[in-house]
């Protein structure tokens, strides 16, 4: 089967996914999927289809099929196809058969069997996070009520005991080492910022946001698609978590001021650009229209941490353990990697979805396993949703360079902050992240127009910004997204609105009273009778548990090195409760773009 045709503007990521000589996989997934507008939009045409779109993607279950999740003792697709009947088999055109049944991907206008397939895939995907992770939030509740204690961890292990694999545990923190100072707070610009945390929206949980809201309930043809996701997952806006107001998490006054005495401080640094432009053509009168979205994609392009030697944790007893925190590894060379834990990140759930294909590939013809290893790595993700308490600042810079008013220099200012030597720190510099998305190209490529420095690489800040210089001059000048609903001086006037950097930054003071999940593990075997022995908190580091995919009492729990402040179990469950609704929000997209995909992609036009 050939590509699909990329749907300039509305196509958001086109992943190919090659097996050499063998079979080629299409997950079209929408870029303005983030628009509860064309949410609506794709209802309104399909609202009568999305039904025929299940029972043809079941139909081709052995073209793309999500491996085996059972969820609570009954398996996802088995009970589709139980919901829906047999389905027909009859030849093309005879009585009964399927009106889809004779057609393959032919583009616009006629029904997409490989995007209804992939639209499954997602949809499948989605329910089982939900689901995965209302069993993760029983589990902490377990966990916290189990009250461990740091003593009684040693002298388990002074008996040869094994450790469990997680645990949580309440205390306060510290360190032997002396105090040390946040990046931030020492920096023109951001200084002046301290308190404030204005975070970019997330575009799942607002789609989940409206489609619980009172006019989606009002509303047939967002409902229709809603009550979908309930007949055919299961999954519905009343079994996630109530989603926030508007301004609740994204911005709102930190009394965390970066000051006083602290042992842990990281700064994350993320590039903001705009991707994933359209060209509308209006079938009647002709006229073109250009959609340039707005700080819509990301990628971290500094992390770093200050840490005070031997942190550890004095537990509600007065025994202490040491804690071992993750590496600050949050840029990749090798494309998106997962987001710093201490942050506390809502799911970033498109990168988690590919990752997962990455790993765990998908099932092909005559139930033949397709590895997808070499599936290109995603270079951008959505804006991360960042929850922790300790978070004292969480800004934008006004321009596309990173400055403020004046300070143009704060990159430069974070790289000389984590010195190394002879040389400031490296940025990474990443191109997708400063040009325009490619024309009827993937999700993957770099603009033919860029003419230098097309390589992900580490640079220096002052490199970086040099670079992007000559990006955003190479953009306005030869992008296609541009006439005639814009200038190419527009285009330059445009920049500072369309791209930014974003500027995250941590404190933990000493003596805090904290809850950590983590991994126990022995740091110092004890010697002699009745030794106790030094226990260390280190990160799970993988999911945890057996084999995922044999029966729901082994799923596993996917839990991360947490670090969150006070001792309520509320606190606890409070940053996982817009994961369920962000991945609610992707359900309602994979099942918009099932019908949508099922009707031939009406609205796309030329």
């Amino acid at each position: 089967s050939g590509p699909i045709p990329h749907r300039a503007g509305i196509v958001r990521y086109r992943i190919v996914l090659v097996i050499p000589m063998k079979w080629v996989v299409f997950l079209p997934i929408a870029s303005a999927l983030k628009s509860t507008d064309l949410l609506q939009r794709w209802s309104m045409s399909s609202m009568s289809l999305p039904k025929m779109g299940i029972e043809e993607a079941l139909k081709l279950r052995g073209q793309v099929e999500f491996p085996d999740q059972r969820f609570g003792g009954f398996h996802l697709m088995e009970s589709l196809q139980e919901d829906h009947g047999t389905v027909p088999t009859t030849a093309p055109g005879s009585p009964g058969a399927l009106p889809y049944s004779n057609v393959r991907s032919n583009g616009i206008g006629h029904p997409d069997p490989i995007g209804m397939s992939a639209g499954v895939l997602v949809l499948v995907y989605a329910a089982y996070s939900v689901y995965r992770y209302r069993r993760e939030a029983n589990r902490i509740i377990s966990l916290f009520e189990a009250n461990t204690q740091i003593k009684e961890l040693s002298e388990s292990a002074a008996r040869g005991e094994p450790l469990p694999n997680i645990v949580v545990i309440r205390g306060h923190i510290g360190a032997d080492g002396g105090d040390i100072c946040t990046v931030s707070t020492g920096i023109d610009g951001l200084r002046e910022r301290v308190g404030e945390i204005e975070q970019p929206k997330n575009a799942w949980i607002e789609i989940a946001r409206q489609a619980d809201s009172e006019k989606a309930k009002s509303d047939p043809q967002l409902r229709g698609v809603a009550d979908a996701v309930v007949q055919r997952t299961g999954v519905d806006a009343d079994d996630v978590p109530e989603v926030p107001e508007p301004g609740d998490p994204y911005a709102r006054q930190s009394n965390n001021r970066g000051e006083g005495s602290l042992v842990v401080a990281e700064i994350l640094v993320a590039r903001i650009c705009a991707k994933h432009q359209s060209i509308r053509r209006e079938k009647t009168t002709k006229r073109v229209t250009i959609k340039r979205p707005r700080r819509n994609e990301s990628y971290n392009c500094f992390h770093g941490r200050r840490v005070s030697e031997r942190l550890h944790l004095i537990d509600l007893d007065g025994n202490r353990c040491d804690i071992e925190l993750p590496p600050a590894d949050a840029v990749g060379l090798a494309g998106v990697s997962d987001p710093p834990p201490l942050f506390l990140p809502v799911s970033d759930v498109w990168t988690e979805f590919t990752h997962y294909l990455r790993r765990d590939g998908v099932t092909g013809p005559s139930g033949r396993h397709q590895r997808l290893d070499d599936l290109p790595p995603m270079r951008l993700s959505d804006p991360y949703t960042l929850l922790s308490e300790f978070i004292f600042l969480d800004v934008q810079s006004p321009g596309d360079l990173g400055g403020f008013p004046g300070n143009p220099s704060v990159l430069e200012n974070i790289g000389e902050a984590f010195r190394n030597g002879p040389t400031p720190a490296n940025f990474l510099w990443e191109p997708r992240g400063f040009y325009d998305s490619v024309r009827g190209g993937g999700y993957d490529d770099v603009p033919s127009y860029a003419s230098k420095h097309r390589k992900t690489e580490m640079v220096t800040a002052r490199e970086l910004l040099e670079r992007a210089q000559v990006a955003a001059k190479e953009n306005a000048r030869y992008t296609p997204h541009c006439e005639p609903t814009f200038t190419r001086l527009e285009l330059e006037q445009r920049r500072d609105e369309e791209n930014c950097f974003r500027y995250t930054e941590l404190a933990i003071p000493r003596g805090t009273p904290v809850t950590i999940l983590a991994r126990p593990m022995v740091a110092q075997a004890g010697t002699g009778e009745g030794a106790d022995c030094n226990i260390r908190l280190v990160s799970p580091g993988c999911d945890e548990g057996p084999d995922p995919y044999v029966d729901a009492k082994n799923l596993k729990d996917r839990f991360r090195f947490r670090i969150l402040k006070g001792h309520q179990v509320e606190n606890l469950l409070r940053h996982r409760e817009l994961n369920p609704t962000a991945y609610y929000g992707l359900a309602m997209v994979a099942m918009a773009f099932i019908g949508w995909a099922a009707s031939g992609y009406p609205g796309l036009g030329a």
